[in-house]
């Protein structure tokens, strides 16, 4: 459809209005004060006209977002180049990895947004300008809202403020507030209908259907809405990229897979020579006659054993195993009615409830026992000398040194599956009036809400490693144990293939885990808002409220994984709340108006003060102010402080245990153990040793690690959990920019509308909530000796590094800045049509994270142009911009989109390359049907451009950076009455 579009621009406008995704309309009036109604704007809680506003807001329209061609709207507005780093449907991580430090869970199957790369949780979700409801992980408790939460096809627009604005809304508002306004007034009936998958691939299918009617009389109006939507999962064996640990690889032999085998791995200890070995192929284990033969002389002379290599590596990204996307279903029910009492008087009530049902999924669960295995039963396993499936004849374990470690992969158990059922539901109602004050109108509001959002989570083949002890123990307490049946870890996969691990030793070991989230918030609020007197620039205009929410949440994991015997991730109950009490008061100043280089010219206060019942009282405070020295240019700038309070996670949560991959600077520090066997040569480059520099074999001697440590499993692990003293993060984030629509493309012949805008903001955050990274606590500790962290870095009888201990604390800072662009161009109505083109670039100038010292200093590391390799994936363009053009010819309209996102340096500082996605999508709405049926056809990725090869785990593409392999396909209808 065509745009009714007189004037393309902002003018006298502190007021983006625009999309990175293509507007489709932006209507600007020639006398803002005659023919603009003065609303409530996201940032302000005074009524105003929105072309006064003096903050970088970005209006999107959900037409708008719908180009993107995704089910999910908020997968959509990840696109948007101010948009960081969040969990989305990529995140194939419900507990492979362990957990986040800070005690939220890993949210599988959630959508976030994340506004100037500083994480979710700084983010503020509001609902029509009300909090909304975190999610709920079923394995922590968030600090942000997941947007699969919010129904998309009653949303009207989407606000986003690109500043910080804790004075007006309290903790959160650091990075930006994404306020979506929803449908209050709806009238007739729609249906949105739509499908799509990778088309050359024919997976990730995904499908939507949503219906909303709306209707009512002169007082009261009522809005159902129902919707449905599937996504299909993609596997990692699907793509060539990521069918092995290593981009593109055929075999382990590029490296990467995991030395948890089905064949098992075993790394004897020094009384066994330091062996490290595998079973060969074929070679039966019956735990009577058919034993595997072990010589400790000649551990590989026989048929038995061979020395364990690269080859031998298990492939977890194999089929069946790994998600690159994951699956997705979604139930939503809302209904909101309005109704006037009188022409003063009036109230609202609404109501939604979201099931979500997900799916992640991992290889079969390893089972890793010896040094630094993770927890307190596996780091001391025993496998006894009287084991009927014992090869060595000897007890195995670290105390004895006869055991460093050993992994076996039982393909037997079948591989790890985790769904999450997720129902949330959200309840609020409130009361609108205004009155007269001598000739001004003020206008108040008094608002209620309830949300409770609860997340379950099941995963099957599991494994009770405190059972598995008792199997693999003394024959003798195993044949006492009820149901207790001898278990065969050295059986490998027999002569036929199949597994020597029976159906009946797994029923002993094997469990169900079932974990069980829940966090409720109750908000209530009192505003004011009107205006006191004439200024010379136009009325004075004020706000002032009050707001108290009390928030509740909790995490129960199952009981094996909270008492550590589990043989996967161990985890801690969490349990605790806060409440807080806010007022706030703002006041707009229109300090002149109509003079000579002063056409408009105000400043905006705002004041807030927080006080919680954890951490005690915090204020904020922020001034902004726009000028406009001639009616087609305005000049805008702000400074102000922000907050954000520490989340239930982050004061409460349990033990919380994060995998990593790290090589431990102690390990072989005369750098002669082949990286494939633990240690550091090089052994595609040329056997040459790489040993390690003098100071670190003398402190790795004084830590009393032997020089030939070799790690046996890449993977260590640290444990972070809550801190009931943290005290909330503050902020000072101050913004500058203009925005420009000239006069004269209002009337040349080649436009009819032209605008650019350029903003730049500095945003300075300190006490940052967070643990130390545990790969920079043990270097630290290798390097200083200091008890501080040493005291954090428990060693095992072997020397190998136990489980690191990470305690949340106000230890960080981050220092980010940098430019946001756009522009907008309209063109008349030529015979082919009508191009309005737009351009939105986000440039990252420094993003830098700070870590307090011990003694004081602060450490820092700049992440401008990088992909960290870390456990959760993080991405910092220096560029990102969409680039985006829509043509409309009578019922026709099209769309052609460009995503560019910059080169990055990975983890392993290698270059990852810069990329250009194209999507494109045509659409037809016949007039013959009234403008009531539209039908659009469209591709994404439509020239299948890979995503750059980097240092992102174990899938090779950045799930936050870079889209899938394939070009995606979809097709939507869109009928309304």
């Amino acid at each position: 459809m065509k745009p009714t579009l007189s004037t393309i621009g902002v003018l006298s406008t502190a007021l983006i209005v625009g999309s990175t995704l293509m507007p489709a309309q932006v209507a600007v009036a020639q006398d803002a004060d005659d023919l603009v109604e003065e609303v409530v704007v996201t940032g302000s809680r005074i009524r105003r006209n929105p072309l006064n506003e003096s903050a970088a807001i970005m209006d999107l329209s959900m037409g708008e977002l719908d180009k993107a061609g995704l089910t999910n709207f908020a997968d959509a507005l990840q696109q948007l180049p101010i948009s960081g780093s969040a969990i989305n449907s990529g995140f194939n991580v419900p507990g492979n990895s362990g957990f986040p430090q800070d005690g939220s869970g890993i949210g599988a199957g959630a959508v976030q947004l994340s506004l100037r790369n500083i994480g979710a949780k700084r983010t503020l979700v509001l609902v029509d300008g009300r909090r909304w409801i975190a999610g709920a992980s079923a394995s922590g408790v968030p600090n942000a809202v997941d947007l699969n939460t919010v129904p998309a096809n009653v949303i009207d627009r989407i606000e986003l403020l690109q500043d910080g604005a804790s004075a007006i809304y309290g903790s959160d508002a650091i990075g930006g507030v994404v306020n979506i306004i929803t449908k209050q007034s709806f009238q007739g009936f729609q249906i949105d209908a739509s499908a799509g998958s990778f088309l050359s691939e024919g997976d990730g299918e995904a499908y939507n259907i949503a219906g909303i009617w709306g209707g009512g009389n002169d007082t009261t109006n009522l809005v159902l809405s129902m919707s449905y939507a599937e996504e299909g999962g993609v596997e990692t064996a699907d793509r060539a990229r990521s069918a092995f640990p290593s981009p593109d690889a055929t075999s382990c032999l590029a490296g990467g897979c995991s030395s948890g085998t089905p064949q098992a791995r075993i790394f004897l200890g020094p009384a066994l020579n330091n062996l490290d070995i595998t079973l060969n192929d074929g070679v039966l284990n019956d735990g009577m006659g058919n034993i595997p033969q072990f010589d400790v002389n000649d551990p590989t002379g026989g048929a038995d054993f061979h020395n364990f290599t690269a080859a031998d590596r298990f492939n977890f990204n194999g089929p069946g195993f790994n998600f690159l996307q994951t699956p997705n279903e979604r139930v939503n029910i809302y209904a909101n009615v309005t109704h006037e009492f009188s022409d003063r008087l009036s109230m609202f009530a609404r109501g939604s409830y979201t099931n979500r049902s997900s799916e992640t999924k991992g290889a079969p669960e390893p089972l890793f026992m010896g040094d630094g295995a993770g927890s307190r039963i596996t780091d001391n396993f025993v496998v006894a000398a009287n084991n009927p499936y014992n090869p060595f004849g000897v007890d195995l374990s670290v105390a004895d040194q006869t055991l460093l470690f050993m992994g076996r992969r039982p393909l037997e158990s079948g591989g790890r599956l985790f769904f999450q059922d997720v129902n949330t539901y959200f309840v609020s109602a409130g009361l609108l009036g205004d009155f007269d004050v001598g000739d001004n109108t003020w206008y108040w509001d008094l608002t209620g809400s309830y949300g409770d959002n609860r997340g379950f989570q099941q995963k099957f083949n599991s494994h009770n490693a405190a059972k598995l002890q008792v199997a693999m123990g003394d024959v003798n307490v195993c044949n006492a144990t009820p149901n207790c049946v001898p278990f065969n870890y050295f059986g490998g996969q027999g002569p036929d293939g199949t597994g020597s691990i029976t159906e009946e030793m797994l029923d002993f070991v094997r469990f169900t885990q079932r974990d069980f989230s829940e966090q409720t918030l109750k908000d209530y609020s009192a505003n004011l808002t009107g205006d006191i007197f004439e200024m010379p620039g136009g009325p004075m205009g004020f706000a002032v409220g009050i707001e108290f929410r009390d928030h509740q949440g909790s995490f129960q994991p199952d009981p094996i994984a909270a008492s550590g015997e589990t043989a996967g991730i161990p985890s801690g109950a969490t349990a605790g709340g806060f409440d807080v009490f806010e007022y706030y008061a703002e006041v707009n100043l229109p300090l002149l108006s109509d003079a000579p280089l002063v056409e408009y010219l105000e400043v905006n206060l705002a004041a807030r003060n927080s006080d919680y019942s954890t951490s005690g009282s915090e204020a904020t405070y922020k001034i902004s102010g726009l000028w406009r020295p001639i009616e087609s240019l305005s000049v805008r700038a702000s400074f102000g402080t922000g907050i954000r309070a520490p989340g239930i996670g982050e004061l409460f949560g349990g033990a919380a245990r994060e995998d990593f991959n790290f090589l431990d600077p102690c390990a072989d520090v005369f750098g002669v153990i082949p990286s494939g066997n633990g240690g550091r040569l090089d052994v595609v480059n040329g056997p040459n040793p790489n040993p390690q520099p003098q100071n670190i074999i003398d402190n790795c001697a004084v830590l009393g690690v032997p020089t030939d440590l070799a790690q046996a499993n890449p993977q260590l692990s640290a444990v972070s959990t809550g801190n009931t003293a943290l005290v909330p993060e503050t902020s000072e984030n101050w913004t500058a920019g203009f925005v420009y629509s000239p006069a004269f493309a209002e009337s040349a012949n080649w436009t009819t509308g032209l605008t650019m805008s350029l903003d730049y903001y500095n945003l300075v955050i300190d006490d940052a909530i967070q643990g130390r990274s545990p790969g920079e606590v043990i270097t630290a500790c290798v390097d200083t000796l200091d008890p501080f962290f040493c005291d954090n870095v428990p060693r095992g009888v072997a020397g190998g590094v136990g489980l690191v201990s990470n305690q949340l604390g106000n230890i960080g800072g981050i220092d980010a800045n940098g430019l946001d662009l756009m522009l907008t161009y309209a063109s008349p109505e030529w015979g082919f049509g009508q191009i309005i083109a737009t351009i939105n670039a986000t440039y990252l100038s420094e993003y830098t994270e700070r870590t307090l010292n011990p003694d004081g200093s602060e450490s820092s590391k700049s992440l401008e142009g990088t992909h960290p390799d870390e456990t959760f994936f993080r991405a910092f363009p220096e560029w990102r911009a969409v680039t985006s053009f829509d043509w409309f010819l009578n019922s026709w309209n099209g769309n052609l989109r460009f995503r560019y996102i910059d080169e990055m340096t990975g983890g392993d500082d290698a270059k990852i390359d810069s990329v250009t996605y194209t999507d494109i999508s045509v659409g037809y709405t016949p007039q013959f049907m009234d403008d009531s049926f539209t039908v659009t056809l469209g591709a994404n990725n439509v020239f299948d451009e890979d995503p750059p090869v980097g240092a992102f785990g174990i899938i090779n593409m950045s799930p936050v950076a870079h889209d899938l392999p394939g070009t995606f396909g979809y097709l939507r209808v869109t009928w309304r009455n």
